[in-house]
């Protein structure tokens, strides 16, 4: 195995981590803190747990289904076929990903965190 064959399943693995992370916070209401929160953001600092989570849930999958397809498009592409306009297509895969999470979070972080801050700042 190549060494674009191990960088292809360690995207496989983090889509797949992003959607395992995703389904947690829907079935167990617990957040990632690396995934949902930034280091040094606190659950207790969201005002509507339970909106942030269902606001991030489809966006987080959506992002980690579009690194998986990635994976697999380059895995298959890596070993299989070797087209430049395959690897192409799993790069801009990873980009919309990276897009849709960034996107995500910021809009999640405005509504559900920094808004709760400035109520906080007003009493």
């Amino acid at each position: 195995m190549g060494m674009n064959g191990l960088i292809d399943i360690l995207f496989l693995g983090c889509g797949i981590y992003l959607i395992y992370t995703a389904c947690m916070a829907k079935k167990n209401g617990t957040i990632a803190t690396n995934v949902m929160l930034d280091k040094n953001t606190n659950e207790k600092s969201i005002k509507d747990k339970n909106g942030y989570i269902e606001y991030m849930y489809k966006k987080i999958i959506a992002a980690g289904a579009l690194i998986v397809v990635s994976g697999v498009v380059n895995l298959i592409n890596d070993y299989y076929i070797s087209s430049m306009a395959l690897n192409w297509i799993g790069i801009l895969l990873i980009l919309a990903a990276i897009v849709v999470y960034i996107v995500a979070y910021k809009n999640g972080r405005r509504i559900y965190i920094e808004m709760r801050k400035k109520e906080e700042h007003k009493k």
